[in-house]
């Protein structure tokens, strides 16, 4: 029997609110992440700062994610900390919808995120990150105990746009792509 991928679900609710408008882990110190972490240039700069900001914005979105889904929790103030707009919008939108059904997510997603691009390059206040999101084992259980469905996860393409604002690197936008697009 395959058992749910919980970001399946927790996707959908995002893919779902993102094709209306236009789904965590073991600590709070975010989901596992494997390979390189940035793509920036050789000599250190106001770029590579802000790469290593808004990857650290990143990594800390996701972890306040797989926090707040273990009791889907859409009023988690960590959430506010890392996200902003369309961002924080869906992940508040699919944990209601996890609340609305008594489902909550156990485990974490893999990510190996990169940041892309960054600008402007001498004052940057805007990164995009690039990353393939594996959900096989953030799971989606019943708040009552047993497994959602037996849906399988995968590896998402995402792409998420960190911008500064107050002196604070937060993920205002990302979109995912369907199972299997990375």
């Amino acid at each position: 029997m395959r058992t749910q991928r919980p970001v399946s679900m927790g996707m959908a609710c995002v893919l779902a609110a993102l094709l209306a408008v236009a789904g965590c882990g073991k600590d709070t110190n975010g989901p596992r992440t494997s390979g390189s972490t940035a793509a920036t240039s050789a000599s250190p700069g106001p770029s590579d700062a802000a790469a290593r900001a808004a990857l650290a914005a990143y990594r800390g979105m996701w972890g306040a994610w797989v926090e707040a889904g273990k009791t889907s929790d859409s009023e988690a103030p960590a959430l506010r900390t890392y996200t902003s707009g369309e961002a924080l919008k869906l992940i508040v939108s699919a944990l209601l919808t996890h609340k609305q059904n008594e489902q909550v997510s156990q485990g974490e997603p893999v990510i190996d995120p990169k940041v892309v691009e960054v600008k402007p390059t001498e004052a940057p206040t805007q990164a995009t990150i690039s990353d393939c999101v594996n959900d096989e084992n953030w799971l989606m259980y019943k708040a009552s105990g047993g497994l959602v469905n037996d849906v399988p996860g995968g590896r998402h393409n995402m792409t998420a746009t960190v911008t500064l604002a107050d002196g604070t690197w937060k993920i205002s936008y990302f979109k995912l792509g369907k199972v299997g697009t990375c």
